[in-house]
């Protein structure tokens, strides 16, 4: 996940999506979309989605707002934001128990736990020689509440521990490459590029190797108000085929890799793109299929946390709506 400012988020990517077959009269006003993101190529199927997909009128303008994927979650929620993605979490499980006006449509990107799983090289084999021997130690996290959370909780049962035997620190990720160096953080849940980053510069290594037949964790969803969806079906179905069509560019065809795929990641994150083409690739599906097992295992620990408003678990059927990426499946083809 590449950034350029640790919580700088460009709002409001006005997509102007008129993708009638027939050209509209001059006179005609073509719908507006807004699209809430933040600056991260694990965002980038949003990305491709408005800038190669939707008409090439678009623009993007940022407001200049320190915000986040619960902020974006808010604004889309009020309807100042037609479309937007965040993480999956507490506060995305806690809306649609709510009731309130967002369903999510989609997986934006996922990741395996031993991509994110990021140990202290100068500690690790010496004083630290396994995951067990990190009780009582500091591990960075950038929030709680998220998926992130969720993977340091499933890696660090992988030795008998749990969150309540290590010291969460809370910090941004570009925080924790040095927080690694000095040794104020011992191990961390780190997103591309920055474990590759401390990989190269000796600061940190991943220990964990990936289990055969291992299954990507769904990270992040992209979501919209469904009362705008509900008033515009049509042009609904149109951003859902769109989006579709960006995430095949990245599932297929070593896509995250693809120049042109990486030219958009950095023009809407800043990155460097030999940062992005040396980072470990991140997982989407070309049908916008996704592990929904993990969903009741996430609910449980932010249960157990004390992050849900509600008691009984949410159903997949009832977080996510597939009704509109299944119709897209179904035009352009399984792949």
């Amino acid at each position: 996940m590449s950034v350029t400012l640790r919580a700088r988020v460009w709002l409001s990517l006005i997509v102007l999506a008129g993708l009638a077959v027939a050209t509209p009269a001059p006179s005609q006003t073509k719908p507006v979309v807004k699209i809430g993101y933040i600056p991260s190529d694990s965002f980038a199927a949003l990305y491709i989605m408005a800038d190669r997909y939707l008409p090439a009128a678009a623009h993007a303008h940022g407001l200049g707002r320190d915000v986040g994927g619960s902020e974006i979650l808010s604004q889309v929620a009020t309807g100042q934001l037609n479309v937007g993605g965040t993480g999956m979490g507490a506060a995305g499980f806690n809306a649609v128990a709510a009731a309130l006006p967002v369903e999510f449509v989609a997986p934006l990107h996922s990741g395996y736990i031993e991509d994110y799983f990021t140990v202290r090289r100068a500690s690790w084999e010496k004083e630290i020689k396994r995951i067990g021997d990190l009780k009582g130690k500091p591990v960075g996290l950038n929030v709680r509440g998220a998926a992130v959370e969720w993977m340091l909780d499933q890696a660090l049962k992988r030795d008998g521990l749990g969150l309540k035997d290590v010291q969460i620190k809370i910090m941004p990720f570009p925080d924790m490459v040095p927080a690694l160096e000095t040794g104020a953080i011992e191990a961390a849940i780190l997103t591309e590029p920055f474990p590759t980053l401390a990989e190269e510069r000796g600061v940190a290594l991943r220990p964990l190797p990936r289990p055969a037949g291992a299954k990507a964790t769904p990270i992040t969803a992209i979501f919209w108000n469904k009362d705008w969806a509900a008033k515009n079906p049509d042009l609904a179905h149109k951003v859902m085929v769109a989006y579709l069509k960006a995430a095949r560019d990245l599932a297929l065809d070593n896509g995250w890799k693809q120049e042109r795929n990486i030219e958009l990641m950095v023009k809407y994150t800043g990155a460097k793109p030999d940062v992005i083409r040396r980072a470990r690739a991140h997982v989407l599906d070309p049908n916008l299929e996704m592990d929904l097992g993990v969903l009741d295992s996430m609910q449980r620990l932010s249960a157990e946390q004390g992050y849900l408003k509600y008691k009984e678990l949410l159903p997949p059927a009832r977080l996510f709506n597939f009704a509109y990426r299944d119709r897209a499946v179904a035009e352009l083809g399984k792949k």
